[in-house]
């Protein structure tokens, strides 16, 4: 696997396995199944321990031909059907319409599905004017006679930033009909970022549901390992890549952010009748070892499928490279995609701090992690307890207030990924006195929205502020107070916020007021003032157990699951619990402990924080127990 390029100028489709998920909404699926497009390829042994009750077959042919065919597999294997037909301009509207009247009379069809979708509709662009026209005509006709009947398409990471999948070629409104989106991954070196594009598919068919694809089988003839390279995985990178995938996948589904799990190919038990003739398979020299490669595959995967993945455990890293002196109160960000952490500030024994400094592999999965001290131009005043948040479009770090006040400022290229040399900017803010946020540090936490470019912060004593284009770009930054009814939290410091940018929710959790800590919940919905008139609401728990009451601790959040990972406290043991739908917006939060800490860092004070939404991983650095540290912990997988 590629390891952390940091620049020195900055620096001085034949078969598929289905595992679904619970039911969310009205359309026809079993919880805890399996479905493999190629059920009748599996030997009964791999389907029983597969648990398999659903089929995904593909049928070109007349849906009177298909329906008999599909009918006799469901009715000897006892399994639903998701039927894949081809798209064009010619069959697929009027077959979607048949296909909608024989599900009446044949419960066993679940769904009608595209396979390929991007390079099917590319197809179809190149022979109708108006191919998303077509496309949802086929998805009406899918639904005239059976409204349960469901409409997907499977769509590949590489296929996300596709033109044709955008607005001018597929309307938003087309695309938002869609119920399932198959998402799998082309390229091996891309799936642990599985989180990230599950976010994307999600923003681009906003109501469909994600099943998520994984290939069970040896890729390395069929495609670079990287989607940026030629080079061809080893069997070792082909098989650790899939499994640790699988594991994403895994979490994805018990977060709910996944419904499905969907494996290419089937043969299960019968590996050896693939078609490994085929070159894009497999190279003639090398069969047996892809036999072997996807046997392994196959058996790792029922390993963890049967919840035999590793329990969170913590990790001690141990960098090379100058590391920074040991300080509390400091900041930090987290650039998820280079899986680099960038630090500033805090407080050591002597005083006040105003030093960078970026952790490549910050994770500690991808090759040794190194300490830099970003050689950045210029740099904001000495600073502890401010707050840093990451814009990953404009590839900048921002920072508010702090000690020192109510400043802001911006560094770019905080992550060193590129030739061009980071810089501290003070942001020249817009505001009147009354909209300006008060110097009440402790009692104050900040959030950004990254997809509108608002900064938000919330002082329990006196209100919220948003600071429109946080990052400097794209207009004058301006602040402006929310006007909100005085019936939020009560007044707290050493808190916790997160947001949730897909419902404009900011998350309080826990705090210390009057002498009592609390382990209450809060959402603050159109919390950047967007969308509606900003309004407090409670936040009721979903389980009998939750946190102990706490303050001083820290969270990270996670937008692609909805969940939100608290650690440590004032008086707490170096526990670790996550909270599910911590938005509330589909159901109350849910919290299970991760880790009781036992195994982990001693409990700390003014640590930093921060999410590897990629890998799962907590990052904890620097912070107070008997001493001041400079020590870097990962928790894996907290989510």
């Amino acid at each position: 696997m590629k390891g952390i390029t940091i620049s020195k100028l900055a620096l001085a489709v034949v078969s598929m396995a289905t595992v679904a998920h619970s039911q969310t909404n009205g359309l026809a699926r079993s919880s805890a199944s399996i479905s493999t497009w190629g059920v009748q390829t599996n030997t009964p042994q791999w389907n029983g321990d597969l648990g398999v009750t659903y089929t995904r077959q593909g049928c070109p042919d007349a849906p009177s031909s298909c329906m008999a065919f599909t009918g006799r597999i469901a009715v000897s294997d006892k399994v639903k059907v998701v039927l894949a037909i081809p798209l064009n301009a010619t069959t697929t509207a009027a077959y979607a319409r048949q296909y909608s009247q024989l599900s009446l009379t044949s419960p066993f069809l679940a769904e009608i599905s595209i396979d390929d979708f991007a390079d099917q509709y590319r197809a179809l662009a190149k022979v109708v004017l108006n191919p998303a026209a077509v496309v949802a005509q086929v998805i009406a006709n899918v639904k005239t006679d059976n409204p349960r009947l469901a409409f997907g398409a499977t769509i590949y990471e590489s296929d996300l930033s596709n033109l044709m999948l955008q607005n001018a070629t597929l309307p938003a409104a087309t695309r938002s009909k869609f119920d399932y989106i198959h998402l799998f991954i082309h390229y091996r070196e891309n799936g642990p970022n599985y989180s990230a594009y599950v976010a994307q598919a999600k923003a681009l068919f906003p109501h469909a549901h994600i099943i998520a694809g994984s290939y069970a089988v040896d890729r390395r003839a069929f495609l670079p390992c990287a989607q940026t390279g030629t080079a061809e995985c080893t069997v070792q990178q082909d098989f650790a890549l899939f499994t640790e995938s699988l594991k994403i996948q895994v979490q994805e589904m018990q977060t709910g952010a996944v419904d499905r799990i969907e494996f290419f190919p089937g043969y299960y038990g019968t590996e050896s009748q693939w078609t490994w003739s085929d070159p894009k398979h497999c190279a003639a020299t090398e069969v047996d070892e892809c036999i072997a490669n996807t046997v392994a595959m196959r058996d790792a995967a029922l390993g963890i499928l049967n919840g035999k993945v590793a329990p969170p455990t913590w990790l001690q890293l141990s960098p090379t490279g100058s590391a920074p002196v040991a300080r509390y109160g400091q900041s930090a960000i987290m650039d998820s995609a280079h899986d680099v952490m960038t630090v500033f500030g805090g407080s050591d024994w002597t005083g006040g701090l105003n030093d960078t400094w970026v952790l490549g592999g910050a994770d500690g999965k991808r090759g040794t992690p190194r300490w830099y001290q970003l050689a950045a131009v210029g740099a904001p005043p000495v600073a502890s307890y401010s707050t840093g948040m990451y814009d990953p479009a404009s590839d900048r770090m921002i920072l508010y207030g702090g000690a020192t006040g109510t400043d802001v400022w911006v560094l770019t290229n905080p992550n060193a990924q590129s030739t061009i040399r980071p810089a501290w900017t003070l942001l020249a803010t817009s505001t009147t006195v009354e909209n300006m946020p008060n110097v009440l540090t402790g009692y104050e936490q900040c959030a950004y929205d990254p997809i509108r470019n608002v900064m938000m912060v919330y002082d329990s004593t006196a209100g919220v502020w948003v600071l429109t284009h946080a990052n400097g770009l794209g207009g004058t930054p301006t602040w402006t107070m929310l006007k909100i009814a005085d019936s939020g939290p009560s007044g707290r410091a050493a808190f916790t916020t997160v947001y949730d940018p897909t419902s404009n929710r900011m998350i309080v959790f826990g705090g210390s007021g009057g002498g009592v800590d609390f382990n209450d919940m809060w959402a603050l919905t159109n919390a950047n003032g967007q969308g509606g008139t900003p309004a407090w609401i409670p936040l009721p728990t979903g389980t009998a157990t939750v946190p102990a009451p706490r303050s001083g601790h820290t969270a990270v959040y996670d937008p692609a699951n909805d969940s939100m990972t608290i650690f440590s406290g004032i008086g707490q043991p170096a526990d670790t619990w996550t909270a599910t739908h911590a938005t509330g917006v589909t159901q109350p939060p849910v919290w299970t402990l991760v880790n009781d800490g036992a195994s982990g860092p001693l409990p700390l004070l003014y640590e930093s924080t921060v999410l590897n939404t990629n890998s799962s991983s907590m990052i904890v650095f620097g912070g107070l127990d008997t001493d001041i540290r400079n020590t870097v912990a990962v928790l894996t997988p907290v989510m």
